[in-house]
């Protein structure tokens, strides 16, 4: 079953975490989950993804800004949903296993990290990369991962890192 966007909950934003857009509403309309798995969202934000997620499984979300961790769990309690939401760098201290892992990264390329709700490094997939390759310490055998990159991204050269971890 895909999670599907929920006119029904509200989603309170920030001026210092990153706001729902497209990507986010992309990101949500890719991710199936099943009854009863868990999830995990990292890089929550508001929390818009990880929130529909716990309509449907066990859900836990992080993000490495104090602001987004601080809204994320007011909106889960504004809109009832049972959400963990954890303060750590990617998933950093997270034990699995996960069914589903999502992420919608900073995947601008830039020569340096200077806004990190866009800037995505180097060929805009630092970051991504980082979160695969953590996210294969916290996944099923049989789970799924889902994230975002731009069409100005170095998408074959991140194809190829997901290859080599196998």
């Amino acid at each position: 079953m895909r999670v599907e966007l929920d006119p029904n909950i509200v989603v309170g934003e920030g001026p210092l975490v990153y706001r729902p857009a497209e990507d986010s509403l992309l990101l949500l309309a890719s991710i199936p989950l099943g009854p009863g798995e868990r999830f995990l969202e990292v890089g929550t934000g508001t929390g818009l993804v990880a929130l529909h997620a716990a309509r449907h499984g066990r859900a836990v979300a992080t993000d490495a800004n104090r602001e987004a961790v601080r809204l994320a769990r007011a909106n889960a309690r504004r809109n009832g949903l049972p959400l963990d939401v954890v303060l750590t760098h990617i998933m950093a201290g997270l034990r699995g296993p996960f069914d589903v892992v999502a992420f919608n990264p900073p995947y601008v390329p830039s020569e340096s990290i200077v806004d990190r709700m866009v800037d995505g490094g180097l060929n805009g997939i630092a970051i991504p990369m980082e979160f695969v390759k953590s996210a294969m310490a916290v996944i099923k055998s049989q789970g799924r991962i889902f994230t975002l990159l731009s069409s100005e991204d170095s998408i074959d050269l991140f194809a190829q890192f997901c290859e080599q971890l196998g």
